[in-house]
């Protein structure tokens, strides 16, 4: 067993509390999705109230197959702006079957306005009522019909960034990686990953030392997760579904950022070794005694907040290193 940081305790004390309050993880073993995700819900609702410093919003959708996706816009400098040609696309984290525009709000927001960027957070179909790779494909289209919107809009040719948490992270990476045809992938300055699942199982050593729940993401709530987002067992192992068995050549510079008490952590140190060993640029952030999802607490936790300006660093970063190749 690996020596592990205690758990910060103003994240524990902020657990405590919703815990108290009825608004701690759902259950997924003893109560039904639906009702799991309405507790969820709840709980978003608790930490995206009083927010401050609003920026403006606009919501639109775009078809894919048979349903319309749900997109949230967020424009720190007016509808239809976009500072620096670059457009930021959050695809939100919750085990592929958990979550949307609306519930990772206060997120999505904290990352335009901490970067002053503007933001397009997509709201992508759920698992198990759509399968793998219905989500990597669905997000992959939205952007291309985001992006040619943007331009005959408002008149301008975006370049953007992926912003993924958790199960958004595989989804970001695996469609840029395996769907994203040439021209998409030159309009993709880089990726700013949280603590994402890209491995094909929890079954590195981070998984045996941090995965028994008391941290709470499980071993057994992994698998849960894994089997609600694919169709058969083997998928698992497709670079489609978890990245890190996909060729890692010629990525746009990747930031991750991870918690030491995520069971996720091996897996997204070897994503870092896997792209700087292609010749790639990949900075890494590992955030002593927090455990996995704590972007969800950009509203409440000042040490959050850091690290989000921490990424806002990151992401103007990629953006002067494309400034500097193009002029």
């Amino acid at each position: 067993m690996a020596i592990v940081s205690p758990i910060n305790q103003d994240l524990l004390a902020l657990q405590k509390e919703m815990s108290a309050m009825g608004l701690g993880a759902p259950d997924i073993f003893s109560i039904s999705l639906d009702a799991a995700r309405q507790q969820l819900a709840k709980q978003y609702e608790y930490l995206n109230k009083d927010l401050l410093d609003q920026v403006e919003v606009l919501d639109l959708g775009i078809w894919y197959s048979d349903q319309e996706v749900g997109c949230r816009c967020y424009f720190p400098d007016g509808i239809g702006t976009f500072p620096r040609n670059t457009l930021l696309v959050y695809i939100h984290g919750g085990g592929w079957s958990f979550g949307d525009q609306y519930t990772h709000h206060a997120i999505a927001q904290s990352f335009a306005k901490a970067s002053g960027l503007s933001l397009v957070s997509i709201g992508y179909s759920l698992a198990p009522q759509k399968k793998h790779p219905h989500q990597n494909d669905e997000c992959t289209h939205v952007l291309q019909e985001l992006l040619k919107m943007f331009a005959k809009n408002y008149g301008s040719e975006l370049d953007c960034i992926l912003i993924g948490d958790s199960a958004g992270a595989n989804i970001a990476l695996s469609a840029y990686l395996n769907l994203f045809d040439a021209d998409l992938k030159q309009k993709v300055l880089g990726l700013a990953l949280f603590y994402g699942v890209y491995d094909s199982g929890p079954i590195s050593q981070s998984w045996q030392d941090l995965g028994g729940g008391q941290y709470g993401l499980s071993i057994k709530s992994m698998n849960w997760y894994w089997d609600q987002f694919l169709s058969n067992p083997e998928d698992r192992l497709t670079p489609l579904a978890a990245p890190l068995h996909s060729r890692l050549e010629n990525l746009p510079p990747v930031w991750i950022a991870i918690g030491d008490l995520d069971p996720l952590i091996d897996e997204n140190l070897a994503l870092v070794a896997r792209v700087k060993a292609t010749g790639g640029k990949c900075d890494h952030l590992i955030v002593e005694g927090y455990t996995h999802g704590f972007l969800r607490f950009c509203n409440h936790l000042e040490e959050v907040k850091g690290l989000i300006n921490q990424f806002s660093l990151a992401v103007h970063s990629m953006i002067n290193g494309i400034d500097v190749e193009r002029s």
